[in-house]
């Protein structure tokens, strides 16, 4: 096998660029993958090469919605064997090189994961130098004959299966979903299959706001005004889902939240949101926190597998590895949903 790789790094604000890394060694408890692709997160991705996020410093390595063919484990890897598919590898197994830190490092030909079930019956924590282990927790085995164009999509559904269900049961509610990005659509599908009385979609391009149709949106809306006035009848939504990652959505209120509604903030936002509690409906609650992926990615894979997610309507792009930069200028432009990069076969 050869010894370097190529991966794609953030060297400095705004500056995205083909790097040489070696191919990274794996200990007792890791699995070396060879990826297959990686798809770009529109916001964590952009504010990792614009702002710096998830590290302290460039250069830095990115990519996190990555999945790729096992091709060596450690003697102590009870989770995964040669050949199986797995997502969420890291290129920077530990965080820092000495010369590149790691925001995950999806966008490499090869990446590490880690059993941490393994790892924790013999060691116990992740806790102190061993911290970085804890990113073993992103990494699963997913189904290996699944489409190459489904298989991009597992991680990423997966994760907002999550927020869903930590949103709480939505029979019978009205719910509001801000945002007309991947997130945003996902929200909009996962809570019609949840049994939502309805539910609306906010965003401020009006193409974007036909795809939220196509996914299942009741209405959409620019003006919050109308959304407001569409929900008068029954006093406004009961769930109001964050996936804009503006942080002015809710500078002027949120005026078809209803009196004791939840409002459920997931997007990450590049500065802290600005919130107008006097304009905000009183008695709100809102939370939600990161989950266990691994009890809800069969059931994505089964949806991907019967076709009941548009895939076709959300995958909008795909370019070869070589093209990433081109990738990266075409999702910073907002051209893309979800824009999948080639890696290896």
């Amino acid at each position: 096998m050869k010894q370097e790789m190529t991966a794609y790094a953030a060297v400095s604000r705004g500056n995205l660029q083909p790097v040489t890394l070696p191919i990274p060694e794996i200990d007792d408890y890791e699995a070396l993958i060879q990826n297959e692709g990686c798809v770009f997160c529109n916001t964590t991705d952009r504010m990792i090469v614009e702002e710096g996020f998830a590290s302290p410093s460039y250069p830095v390595v990115l990519g996190h919605e990555n999945f790729g063919r096992v091709v060596r484990v450690g003697k102590k890897v009870k989770k995964f064997k040669v050949g199986d598919r797995v997502i969420c590898a890291n290129a920077i197994v530990r965080g820092f090189d000495g010369t590149y830190r790691s925001a995950w490092g999806g966008f490499a030909e090869y990446g590490v994961a880690g059993d941490l079930d393994a790892y924790l019956a013999d060691v116990g924590s992740v806790t102190g130098e061993n911290q970085y282990r804890g990113r073993y927790a992103m990494n699963h085995v997913i189904d290996g004959d699944l489409p190459y164009e489904k298989a991009a999509l597992v991680f990423s559904l997966a994760e907002c299966a999550d927020a869903m269900r930590q949103v709480g049961d939505l029979r019978g509610q009205h719910v509001a979903v801000v945002g007309t990005g991947f997130v945003g659509y996902a929200f909009v599908y996962f809570a019609k299959l949840a049994g939502a009385a309805s539910v609306i979609c906010l965003g401020r391009r009006e193409q974007r706001l036909v795809t939220a149709q196509t996914m299942g949106a009741d209405a959409v809306f620019i003006d919050p005004a109308e959304a407001a006035a569409y929900y008068g009848t029954c006093g406004g939504a009961d769930v109001v889902l964050e996936a804009s990652g503006n942080p002015l959505v809710f500078a002027n209120g949120i005026p078809y939240l209803r009196e004791g509604g939840r409002l459920c903030a997931y997007a990450v936002a590049s500065k802290p949101y600005v919130y107008n509690g006097e304009l905000t409906p009183k008695h709100t609650a809102s939370r939600i926190d990161p989950g266990d992926l691994s009890t809800l990615i069969p059931d994505v894979m089964q949806l991907l597998r019967e076709d009941r997610f548009p895939v076709s309507a959300i995958l909008t792009h795909q370019w070869e590895f070589a093209q990433t930069q081109q990738a990266y200028a075409a999702v910073r432009r907002g051209d893309v949903i979800k824009g999948l990069v080639r890696i290896g076969t």
